[in-house]
Protein backbone atom coordinates (compact mmCIF):
# COMPACT_ATOMS: atom_id res chain seq x y z
CA UNK A 1 0.00 0.00 0.00
CA UNK A 2 3.02 2.58 1.18
CA UNK A 3 4.15 2.38 -2.66
CA UNK A 4 1.02 2.43 -4.27
CA UNK A 5 0.57 5.65 -2.26
CA UNK A 6 3.80 7.04 -3.35
CA UNK A 7 3.37 6.29 -7.07
CA UNK A 8 0.18 8.00 -6.75
CA UNK A 9 1.52 11.06 -5.05
CA UNK A 10 3.85 11.47 -8.04
CA UNK A 11 1.48 11.04 -10.57
CA UNK A 12 -0.63 13.84 -8.36
CA UNK A 13 2.13 16.29 -8.79
CA UNK A 14 2.73 15.46 -12.58
CA UNK A 15 -0.90 15.91 -13.01
CA UNK A 16 -1.08 19.73 -10.43
CA UNK A 17 2.05 20.97 -12.41
CA UNK A 18 0.45 20.20 -16.12
CA UNK A 19 -2.85 21.70 -14.66
CA UNK A 20 -1.57 24.92 -13.57
CA UNK A 21 1.44 26.03 -15.48
CA UNK A 22 1.60 27.45 -18.79
CA UNK A 23 4.31 26.04 -21.08
CA UNK A 24 6.64 28.62 -20.60
CA UNK A 25 6.60 27.72 -16.84
CA UNK A 26 8.34 24.48 -17.79
CA UNK A 27 12.13 26.06 -18.33
CA UNK A 28 11.97 28.15 -14.51
CA UNK A 29 14.55 25.80 -12.43
CA UNK A 30 18.32 26.51 -13.53
CA UNK A 31 18.91 22.90 -15.62
CA UNK A 32 15.56 22.07 -15.65
CA UNK A 33 13.18 19.89 -13.79
CA UNK A 34 13.37 18.02 -10.98
CA UNK A 35 11.45 16.47 -8.01
CA UNK A 36 11.91 14.49 -4.80
CA UNK A 37 10.68 13.67 -1.57
CA UNK A 38 11.54 14.26 2.18
CA UNK A 39 10.31 13.42 5.97
CA UNK A 40 9.22 16.40 8.08
CA UNK A 41 8.15 15.90 11.61
CA UNK A 42 4.80 18.13 13.04
CA UNK A 43 4.70 21.56 13.47
CA UNK A 44 8.77 21.95 11.68
CA UNK A 45 9.90 22.80 7.90
CA UNK A 46 11.50 21.65 5.36
CA UNK A 47 14.05 23.61 3.54
CA UNK A 48 15.48 24.16 -0.12
CA UNK A 49 18.32 26.18 -1.57
CA UNK A 50 16.67 25.93 -5.70
CA UNK A 51 17.82 28.27 -8.68
CA UNK A 52 15.39 29.74 -10.89
CA UNK A 53 16.43 31.26 -14.36
CA UNK A 54 14.93 34.80 -14.79
CA UNK A 55 11.74 35.89 -16.73
CA UNK A 56 10.09 32.07 -15.91
CA UNK A 57 7.54 31.90 -13.22
CA UNK A 58 8.89 29.11 -10.61
CA UNK A 59 6.83 26.46 -9.67
CA UNK A 60 6.95 24.28 -6.70
CA UNK A 61 4.18 21.51 -6.01
CA UNK A 62 4.41 19.68 -2.38
CA UNK A 63 1.68 16.61 -1.82
CA UNK A 64 1.59 15.27 1.11
CA UNK A 65 1.76 11.17 1.10
CA UNK A 66 -0.14 11.37 4.60
CA UNK A 67 -3.07 12.82 6.15
CA UNK A 68 -0.87 15.98 7.61
CA UNK A 69 -1.60 19.09 5.66
CA UNK A 70 1.02 20.76 4.35
CA UNK A 71 2.00 24.29 3.38
CA UNK A 72 4.86 25.59 0.86
CA UNK A 73 6.42 29.04 0.41
CA UNK A 74 8.94 30.63 -1.99
CA UNK A 75 11.24 33.26 -0.80
CA UNK A 76 13.18 35.16 -3.23
CA UNK A 77 16.18 37.26 -1.97
CA UNK A 78 14.67 40.50 -1.88
CA UNK A 79 11.79 39.86 0.48
CA UNK A 80 8.85 38.67 -1.68
CA UNK A 81 7.17 35.71 -0.26
CA UNK A 82 4.79 33.15 -2.40
CA UNK A 83 2.54 31.46 0.01
CA UNK A 84 1.29 27.56 -2.05
CA UNK A 85 -2.62 27.60 -2.77
CA UNK A 86 -4.26 23.93 -3.19
CA UNK A 87 -5.80 21.83 -1.13
CA UNK A 88 -4.66 20.34 2.54
CA UNK A 89 -2.28 17.59 1.15
CA UNK A 90 -1.51 19.14 -1.97
CA UNK A 91 0.23 22.81 -2.38
CA UNK A 92 1.23 24.71 -5.05
CA UNK A 93 3.42 27.80 -5.36
CA UNK A 94 4.72 30.29 -7.90
CA UNK A 95 6.81 33.35 -8.07
CA UNK A 96 7.27 35.29 -11.09
CA UNK A 97 11.39 35.22 -11.57
CA UNK A 98 12.66 38.95 -12.48
CA UNK A 99 16.21 38.16 -11.34
CA UNK A 100 18.36 34.64 -11.73
CA UNK A 101 19.05 33.33 -8.32
CA UNK A 102 18.63 30.93 -5.44
CA UNK A 103 15.55 30.92 -3.62
CA UNK A 104 14.62 29.38 -0.50
CA UNK A 105 11.81 26.78 -0.97
CA UNK A 106 9.71 25.88 2.74
CA UNK A 107 7.77 23.02 3.18
CA UNK A 108 5.47 23.30 6.17
CA UNK A 109 4.00 20.33 7.99
CA UNK A 110 0.71 21.63 9.65
CA UNK A 111 -0.40 18.57 11.11
CA UNK A 112 0.74 16.53 14.41
CA UNK A 113 1.95 13.31 12.74
CA UNK A 114 5.31 13.25 10.51
CA UNK A 115 4.19 13.32 6.97
CA UNK A 116 6.10 12.25 3.73
CA UNK A 117 5.95 14.21 1.09
CA UNK A 118 6.69 14.49 -2.62
CA UNK A 119 8.25 18.07 -4.18
CA UNK A 120 8.51 18.97 -7.83
CA UNK A 121 9.30 22.09 -9.78
CA UNK A 122 9.43 23.30 -13.37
Amino acid sequence: MKRFTRYFAIALVVVTVAAFCSQTAFAGRTGGASSGYGTVSPGLSMYYDISFDADYTAVVTAVSTGNAPIEVFIYDSDGHIARGTGRGTAKTATMDVYRTGVFRVEVRNMGDAPTTFVINTN
